[in-house]
This record gives structure tokens, sequence and C-alpha cells, in this order.
């Protein structure tokens, strides 16, 4: 008899088994990206694509107000903080040139389009070779897909850099960041991501629930301290919560899903 047979109430460790299968898993007990990687389905599925493409294809045919993570909503949703950096810059330049880090089809910008009109709206968004060849059959004309940062910055300069539930999947993130922090854009919008009060980085192993898809890939549980440090040079004029609800990994490291905005300083 385990210690949770006598501990537990009886009937609420089932529900708890019941409930743990709806719940995403994040298993650190890897050690490393490459184990969590090795162990991982991968994030360049064609089965995630395939859901969001056809969540994507139904908000064009305004049979769905919107899609995220692969899933067609029927009503209006607003990320209000990431809406509210989006036009601050706006209203500052005039126009929005938004460099969309990992922005798969575009989905935060039909997800919020009926409030980009009155001013100029450039939209870029820089995907997985996959996405980026799915995105440009698309029957639209709005948005601009790129395989690289490098080639988005040949053809735009940006005024804002969007990392919506992205930075954590990458490999190296670090690297990644500073690319994009080098780029002309005054103001970075950072939503939805992971993160805790360790003192380092966490790699996890990320598993999706069975309702969703079966699917898991390699993700980052980010240190709040490693965060701030790479935001040298500029300002955090605002933090807001995510939408996820906070988590905690296998060893028991508990995080939050947060967002930022930073600007860069003047004399920077």
């Amino acid at each position: 008899m385990s210690w949770r047979s006598w501990v537990v109430p009886a009937g609420v460790s089932d529900w708890a088994a019941q409930r743990s299968k709806y719940l995403t898993q994040f298993d650190d007990s890897g050690g490393t990206w490459e184990a969590a990687q090795a162990q991982s389905s991968g994030y360049d599925s064609r089965e995630i694509l395939s859901r969001v493409t056809t969540s994507t294809q139904a908000v064009l045919r305004a049979e769905a107000a919107f899609e995220r993570d692969g899933v067609a909503f029927t009503a209006p949703q607003y990320r209000w903080p990431v809406l509210a950096g989006l036009l601050e810059v706006a209203a500052r330049d005039g126009e929005l040139k938004v460099l969309d880090f990992g922005g798969s089809l575009g989905s935060l910008y039909w997800q919020h389009r009926k409030f980009f009109s009155g001013f100029k709206v450039s939209w870029g968004v820089v995907e997985q070779p996959e996405f980026v060849a799915v995105g440009k059959g698309l029957d639209q004309s709005t948005i601009e897909f790129f395989c690289s940062v490098t080639e988005y910055l040949e053809s735009v300069t940006p005024n804002v850099v969007l990392l919506s539930s992205v930075l954590q999947y990458l490999p190296n993130p670090e690297q990644t960041l500073r690319e994009l922090l080098a780029t002309p854009a005054d103001t970075v919008i950072l939503d939805r991501t992971p993160i805790s009060t360790a003192t380092s980085n966490v790699p996890c192993l990320q598993v999706v629930p069975q309702h969703i898809y079966a699917g898991s890939y390699p993700a980052w549980i980010f240190s709040n301290t490693w965060l701030r440090n790479q935001f040298a040079g500029w300002e955090i004029v605002a933090e807001f919560d995510g939408i996820e609800p906070a988590g905690h990994t296998q060893n028991g490291i508990h995080f939050s899903w947060d967002g930022l905005i930073a600007q860069r300083k003047a004399n920077d």
C-alpha cells in the first residue's frame, strides 16, 4: 500500500489521476535539452501543422473568430496586454511593423485584426520552412512569411518584435533573443512564457494532453533572473500574466506563464 492510499481520502487519488491526464506535463528528469529532445515527438509534427492550417483557413473563411495552438475559437478573445503594447507602438510611430517570431500562420494578427484599422500595418512572421510554405499558400495578402530574421530584415525594418509562446521551444534561446534585440525594433513584447524563481533555466519534456493531440517537445522553464539579464539596456515597462495556469515540473520546480513589454533605453 502506497502512502497515497492512507494520506489521500478515498476517491481523491483516482480523481487526481484522471485530472492529470488533461494537464500538460513537464518532465525535467532528463536534465538536458538534448535528453528532452531525444524523447520528444517534436513540434515540426505534420499533425500540428495540419491542425493549425485547418483552423487558420476557418478563420479566413469567417467560420471562426481566431485560431490559437491549432484550435479554432468561435468567439473573440483578446490578449489585452499584447494589444496595448502593439497599439502604443502604432500611436508612437504612426505605423506598426511587426516581426512576429514563431508566429505560426499569423495567429495573433488574425486574433486582433479588428483593432488594426486607421494606421499602416506590416506584419511579418518568421517560422519553420514548413509553416512558411503553407503561409505563403494561404488566400490572404496581409501577412508575409519568412524563414529567418535575416531574410525578414532584408525587406522590412521592424518597430516591434513579438514573441508569443515561442522562446521556450528554441534550443538556444539566448542566441535568438540576442539576435532579435539587435534589430532596429525599439519594443519587444514577450507573452505566454514559463518563468520560475530557479537560479538557472530548466530543460523539460513538455507532454501535451492526449485529448488535445499526441505530442511532446523539449521546452525551457526560464529563470526570472536569467531572463531579466537578457534585457540589459532595455526597460521593462510592463509585466502581465499569461493565459495558462501556473504549473510545476516533475521535480517540483514551480513556474508561471508570464509576459512583459520592454523598450530600448534612449541612450542605447
